[in-house]
């Protein structure tokens, strides 16, 4: 049995592999050493009109010797990264000087063209915006999720003092996600638990399956399915805050984000024990759909669409899952199962999110017209992982430091306080 591979989050790992993007990383690294040895007629060839226009070649025939003279010589060259500023992908390496580092930044047009070429001092290192856990006012404990032979570590964190709390289990994306969501330096569904506690509602997180066992996820000789990633532990999960004595019982709420939020409504179908359910970038299509789609937005980023390629990559990714598993997701029908739902739900939406995207969000809002206690929100500036952005959301993003907003955590909160009242 193979491993699952991430849907949503860890298809970037595929894609950013992409045939164009090491192409340009590597014209980058040749740029930089015909820069060194001062053949400017070179990198004058490589760029776009407005570049030509405004970087003549005479700038460029001594722009490496100035440097040495105002920093000393080239001490070491770092390795080779992109990032995304405004939606542009650029390819970079971080040059230390006797006398002070230097950022080298190349980028490139649809045509592989460079359009932009700058150097600029190394940024301060980012540093991920911890918040202390707030050990006055909220408590965590272990506990365990347990599905037949399979326990998974999990964490309970709530008020301290506080009784007949709401509760909100949360379920992950696709892949082996531990408790905390950590992607990057960041770890979303922390930010969540912290933060609905502190608000006045208990959180229970856990490790998945897919995290815990591997490849021993699902029964010796049984393909995994979404069944064993996520139902059965979810499931599990839900009565055992129901048992917990500080629960109220008529607010044990699922939140679900990505593959998470999708089969929350089939959860609650077999579990009368939820009371209501969140979505949080949940998708409503076709899995093939969303699959293609991501690839080709990812393509879009580096200008290269080239549909051969798209195509090997797609069907790598369904090749890193079983065909069970993909059997399993084209017969589930997440917005009819929903729309059968009588508890109330919360379908949340950021609008830069590229992975599950407003159209997803628009197929929820119309299979769920005209059902009551059902309610929709979506952020401008929020992207897949519900953090702060602009432009086009790219994978680079998720490696910068940033918490989940605090808008949605308020809106969670106060929609599960409210329920079943």
């Amino acid at each position: 049995m193979k491993n699952i591979q991430w849907l949503y989050i860890a298809l970037l790992a595929v894609c950013l592999q992409a045939h164009a993007q090491q192409n340009n990383m590597q014209r980058a690294q040749q740029i930089l050493q015909w820069m060194k040895n001062a053949q400017s007629d070179s990198i004058y060839a490589c760029f776009d009109a407005k570049m030509q226009q405004a970087v003549p070649m005479s700038q460029l025939n001594n722009m490496w010797s100035q440097m040495e003279q105002q920093l000393g010589s080239l001490v070491e060259e770092k390795g080779w990264k992109q990032d995304a500023i405004g939606g542009t992908i650029v390819y970079y390496s971080d040059l230390k000087f006797e006398r002070a580092p230097i950022r080298f930044m190349v980028a490139f047009d649809q045509e592989r063209k460079v359009n932009g070429l700058r150097l600029l001092p190394v940024p301060a290192e980012e540093k991920p915006q911890v918040i202390p856990f707030d050990s006055i006012h909220l408590e965590e404990s272990p506990i365990e999720v347990v599905t037949g032979t399979y326990k998974l570590p999990g964490v309970i964190t709530r008020p301290k003092g506080k009784s007949n709390l709401p509760i909100v289990i949360l379920l992950q994306g696709s892949g082996p996600h531990n408790k905390d969501g950590q992607i990057g330096p960041n770890k979303i569904y922390q930010d969540m638990a912290w933060g609905l506690a502190s608000q006045g509602v208990a959180v229970l997180r856990y490790d998945k399956r897919t995290y815990v066992y591997g490849k021993s996820a699902s029964p010796k000789g049984k393909d995994i399915t979404p069944e064993e990633e996520v139902i059965e532990d979810a499931i599990s999960a839900s009565q055992l805050a129901t048992s917990l004595p500080f629960v109220d019982a008529q607010k044990v709420f699922i939140a679900g984000h990505s593959l998470g939020g999708l089969l929350a409504p089939l959860i609650a179908t077999r579990c009368p024990f939820v009371k209501g359910l969140v979505l949080l970038a949940a998708p409503s299509r076709p899995q093939d759909d969303i699959l293609k789609e991501q690839l080709h937005y990812l393509a879009s980023l580096n200008g290269d669409t080239d549909e051969q390629l798209l195509m090997q990559q797609y069907q790598q990714i369904k090749a890193s899952a079983p065909e069970a598993y993909w059997d399993y997701l084209d017969k589930y029908a997440p917005v009819m199962t929903a729309h059968s739902l009588t508890i109330p739900m919360l379908f949340l939406q950021g609008e830069r999110d590229y992975q599950v995207t407003m159209q997803d969000f628009a197929m929820w809002k119309l299979g769920m017209f005209g059902k009551p206690n059902v309610t929709f929100r979506s952020y401008p500036s929020l992207n897949h992982c519900f953090m702060e952005g602009t432009g086009k959301s790219t994978p680079m993003e998720y490696n910068h430091p940033g918490r989940v907003s605090e808008k949605v955590i308020k809106d969670i909160a106060e929609w599960a306080i409210h329920r079943n009242e």
